[in-house]
């Protein structure tokens, strides 16, 4: 996540370069270039309904809104008529309405539950329509009276006030803080979004400056979308390793020497049957980390339940087994800590062959976790799915004889 962070700002701050190129174009390219992020934006909000993605999707119309607002409103002198007015009011809703989308809840771009955010995004085109009118000119100049010694009071960046663009930076780094805490595809969308904007913003007397940012911005949300959408195709929601589908993709390019191992949590049922559903998801997830750390060049996939698998390439059982007993010997010595809510019970006043519910104490208890493991090498012409199944025998005799083993 920190890399694909750096990498956002570094795309989005290079786009600052970008416009010295668009001078050089005919005028017919510079008129297509003008409504390709339009495009973008309207295919990426197509694609977050298919996709289930509303968070992106609003991203987009947000931006898309933005972009045309800036192409058709904005082209003049900031000191004709509204527009310096209606400069401010981009500068000051949409980071605010970039932002709040992420502390909502992801909605369905068009679904009911999702009619709120739209009222509120409605709303607020609806003032801003009312205000650009040509007979609230007088109406603006008043306000501006009222508002800009309060607005200059931190003096002016660029174009734009300091307040706004304090609003703009913290904006900004609260959605690098949550990208940090969350490392959800569609935060870092939605803060290249913000970076978008606020750059724009400040360097908009640049010429070309909103195309170059609001192109970058659509690109990265297009490209978020494909791959969240890859996540939920091959990445297993609960434990963050490639899934069955990965496997199966992977194995079909299989050539060579490989082999597979398949490993299984020990008395797992009876695991979740003593200290809850909840205690099992975690002892998945405990066992995928430490299997992502196999050496050997092993990617390993959950296979489904509490089954995984490792595939090494180029390399036979024998030059396997050493890095498959290390991992045993690593999640067997592993110290897991469960919390067990324990009810302390005493007698009643009333009856004392009676109980009643004192409270409740929870308990830390650190239980073994062990997993068995059975692997197989490759030979021709035996396929790679003839390959697990051999390696899923393997593995029900590691459980046979004991647990906890390595059999290949």
């Amino acid at each position: 996540m920190y890399l694909r962070l750096l990498l956002t700002f570094f795309i989005m701050f290079a786009g600052l370069w970008i416009p010295r190129f668009f001078a050089v174009l005919s005028t017919a390219q510079q008129e297509i270039l003008v409504e390709l992020p339009s495009i973008l934006f309207m295919l990426v909000i197509i694609l977050s309904h298919f996709f289930k993605q509303g968070r992106s999707g609003f991203i987009a119309l947000l931006m898309l809104v933005a972009y045309n607002v800036i192409q058709q409103r904005l082209q003049t002198p900031l000191v004709v008529g509204s527009t310096l007015f209606e400069f401010y009011f981009l500068a000051l809703l949409l980071p605010i309405n970039l932002l709040l989308l992420l502390f909502l809840p992801e909605r369905a771009l068009f679904s009911l539950k999702a009619f709120s955010y739209h009222a509120l995004f409605i709303i607020q085109a609806s003032v801003f329509y009312w205000f650009i009118q040509p007979e609230q000119l007088p109406l603006i100049a008043h306000l501006f009276s009222i508002l800009e010694p309060w607005l200059m009071a931190a003096g002016d960046f660029s174009v734009l006030p300091t307040i706004l663009l304090g609003l703009l930076v913290c904006a900004t780094l609260t959605a690098t803080v949550l990208v940090l805490l969350r490392g959800e595809s569609s935060d870092l969308a939605c803060l290249s979004a913000l970076l978008a904007c606020t750059l724009t913003i400040i360097e908009f007397d640049t010429q070309w400056i909103s195309l170059s940012m609001f192109l970058l911005s659509a690109v990265l949300l297009l490209l978020s979308i494909l791959k969240r959408s890859h996540e939920q195709a091959f990445i297993d929601d609960l434990t963050c390793i490639p899934g069955r589908r990965a496997l199966n993709s992977d194995m079909a390019q299989l050539s060579g020497k490989y082999c597979i191992a398949m490993l299984d949590i020990d008395h797992f049922k009876l695991f979740n049957d003593t200290y809850s559903h909840d205690s099992g998801d975690m002892v998945l997830k405990m066992v995928a980390s430490q299997l992502a750390m196999v050496k050997g060049r092993g990617k390993v996939y959950r296979y489904g339940g509490e089954e995984f698998t490792i595939l090494f390439k180029g390399k036979s059982a024998s030059d396997c087994i050493g890095y498959l007993d290390e991992i045993r010997a690593r999640i067997a010595d592993y110290p897991f800590q469960i919390r067990q809510m324990l009810e302390r019970r005493k007698a009643s006043e009333e009856n004392t062959r009676s109980t009643k519910l004192q409270d409740v104490e929870e308990v830390e208890k650190i239980v073994q976790v062990t997993i068995s493991i059975g692997v197989a090498q490759s030979r021709s012409p035996v396929s790679p799915e003839e390959i697990i199944k051999e390696a899923d025998k393997l593995l029900y005799k590691a459980k046979e004889s004991g647990r906890n083993k390595v059999c290949a």
